[in-house]
């Protein structure tokens, strides 16, 4: 490959979180009374700030690692220290009370700086996103699409977890192709939302319980369907508590493959592969925006590739699979040394 060395442009890059989307809460429910409306106001606030802190402080972190780092519970003024923004829906006052539901975006700078302070190991990079496909089982045996197991889906905010999923609404697919495993038509919804794997989840629910359980689907290079099982669930509870449960179980796993606990760093030279203009923006996108790479110096660039220099932390291993999720793919070539190519 021939390269053209990129002057003015071969500068440094820093790299940045990915996206903001782990670093939100949304569904945060407050509800507080005290003798004025103001009193009302504020409590709930502060009480639903510092809920939602907890929630995202348990999402980037094991349970084992807050145990052994001692991590104190958070404060309503620490909690009000990491919030970049806040929305409120679903407000009702009176005199004396204040209830909504609040939406939380937090500063990932702010947070990084606690949990670090604290001595706290935190994953920030998040898996491929995943498309969900809810199916209700009633109590005749029949199974249909929509629902309350699809609003749960669709509005508790599963995108910001680290395992995202975005909730399938189709009526181009049928509750029996879903649950059959139809090839056809679930290689058609992939499609329509550019995403590579699906989780055909079913769930019935009884007074006071609920059980869920499906299968990951996807396809592989010869269009093949590939299946992975989802460990059912069957707890007190609702379509929610179920919904979380398998979320959460999907974080834990994620995180335990993620997270970095040696704090070093290390250098590594890597040739950026692409076709087009379109597609070089996106590998540098991916690669500069992943949280394990701390920094990436630009040093050469031609039509069809790009030498660059990246400090990462964290092991080998690890980069490649959150530039995986982030459609990049990192491999040693024989020739070429360290490439990166879009998946």
């Amino acid at each position: 490959m021939q390269w053209a060395f990129a002057g003015l442009a071969a500068g440094v890059m820093s790299a940045s979180a990915l996206a903001d989307s782990p670093f939100t809460i949304d569904g945060v429910a407050i509800d507080a009374r005290a003798d004025t409306a103001y009193d009302a106001q504020r409590t709930a606030l502060e009480e639903g700030q510092t809920q939602g802190a907890l929630r995202l402080i348990e999402r980037l972190t094991l349970p084992e690692d807050r145990m052994e780092s001692g991590l104190p519970v958070i404060t309503a003024d620490e909690a009000a220290r990491l919030i970049a923004g806040l929305q409120i829906s679903d407000e009702q006052r009176s005199a004396t009370r204040y209830r909504g539901v609040l939406s939380l975006d937090f500063d990932p700078r702010a947070v990084r700086r606690y949990l670090s302070g604290l001595g706290v190991p935190f994953v920030e990079s998040q898996a491929a996103p995943m498309a969900v496909i809810p199916v209700t089982e009633l109590n005749s045996g029949a199974r249909v699409l929509g629902g309350d197991w699809l609003d749960v889906w669709r509005n508790n905010g599963f995108e910001h977890a680290l395992t995202p999923v975005l909730a399938v609404e189709s009526d181009a697919i049928s509750a029996d192709a879903v649950v059959s495993l139809n090839a056809s038509a679930l290689r058609a919804v992939l499609d329509e939302m550019g995403l590579e794997r699906a989780m055909v989840l079913v769930a019935r629910q009884e007074p006071g319980s609920v059980r869920a359980g499906g299968v990951i689907v996807s396809f592989d290079g010869e269009g093949g369907l590939q299946r992975e099982t989802v460990s059912p669930v069957s707890l007190a509870g609702g379509f929610e508590d179920a919904a979380r449960a398998i979320v959460e179980r999907r974080e834990q796993d994620w995180k335990r493959a993620s997270v970095v606990r040696d704090t070093t760093v290390a250098e590594l030279d890597l040739s950026i592969l692409f076709d087009n203009l379109a597609e070089w923006r996106e590998l540098q996108q991916a690669v500069t925006g992943a949280s394990l790479i701390q920094n990436a110096r630009l040093d050469a660039i031609s039509r069809t590739g790009a030498a660059m220099t990246i400090t990462h932390r964290g092991a080998r291993e690890q980069v490649m699979a959150e530039l995986s999720a982030r459609g990049a793919v990192l491999a040693e070539d024989e020739a070429l040394g360290w490439t990166v190519r879009s998946r």
